[in-house]
């Protein structure tokens, strides 16, 4: 989408929207309900990053100026769901802390209101146009919260998130295999994310750790560690976004609905 970001503003909305339905069209064909789309990263400045093998963030944002990365993701995001796939923006943070993504150390540095006025602006303004869910990423905010990453910290995701900006729809953390996470307490992660109001933990990287991640989360049930009442509230977000979905769904699934 980064090619359309010179264009006319009336010309890029219509070929961004033309990119969702495409994309909408054929995830939908083969099933697929959910897309972990679109980047909502700014395009960094490479110049200050040009070894960034880790979340090639370069290569996959929009562009740098906020007002452009939100009229054309607003527009694909659209697009997918007039297909009935439903989108993601993501990564929920400041692009900076991707230079420390393997182990994020530090983390995100800038004053809110600065991240306000730049890198939070096209997540506000997706969210608040669209049904698109919200991948948050593992970076500590300071701003925010210094003690720990985003995904798992309450400060951002109950205290900015759910209550500052209003936003009640689906959270998902990002992989939980990564080395900010995984390599460090993954069960702390997992009860602290859950607590903070995350509706769902996303296991990509390596499918078979989603045994550990899930017997973490029964340990802290089990253990009296998870909140019930947040847990009710996701639940409740969780059959919400479902309802919402469009009515289409592929022809592979409409023939094997109507073979059983």
């Amino acid at each position: 989408m980064s090619t359309l970001a010179e264009l006319p503003s009336d010309v890029r909305a219509g070929k961004a929207e033309a990119f969702g339905r495409t994309h909408g069209r054929e995830l939908a064909a083969l099933g697929v309900t959910q897309n972990f789309a679109p980047v909502l990263d700014l395009l960094p400045d490479i110049k200050r990053n040009p070894f960034d093998f880790h979340t090639l963030i370069g290569q996959r944002a929009i562009a740098s100026d906020p007002a452009v990365v939100s009229a054309i993701a607003l527009a694909y995001v659209r697009g997918l769901e007039a297909s009935g796939v439903a989108a993601t923006v993501k990564h929920f943070r400041d692009w900076a802390a991707a230079h420390r993504h393997a182990s994020f150390q530090g983390g995100a540095r800038y004053p809110r209101d600065v991240l306000e006025a730049s890198d939070w602006r096209p997540f506000r303004d997706v969210l608040a146009g669209s049904n698109a869910q919200l991948m948050i990423g593992h970076v500590n905010l300071t701003a925010i919260d210094p003690d720990r990453p985003a995904s798992h910290s309450k400060a951002v995701v109950d205290g900015l998130i759910r209550k500052q900006w209003n936003y009640q729809g689906v959270i998902i953390t990002d992989d939980l295999v990564m080395g900010a996470i995984y390599g460090h307490d993954v069960c702390t992660a997992v009860v602290e994310a859950l607590n903070a109001g995350v509706d769902s933990l996303l296991v990509a990287y390596d499918g078979a750790q989603f045994y550990r991640i899930l017997a973490c989360a029964s340990r802290g049930g089990g253990a009296g560690k998870l909140d019930l009442a947040t847990l009710h509230e996701s639940e409740a977000r969780l059959q919400r976004s479902m309802e919402a979905r469009p009515d289409s769904i592929s022809p592979r699934v409409a023939a094997q609905r109507a073979g059983e």
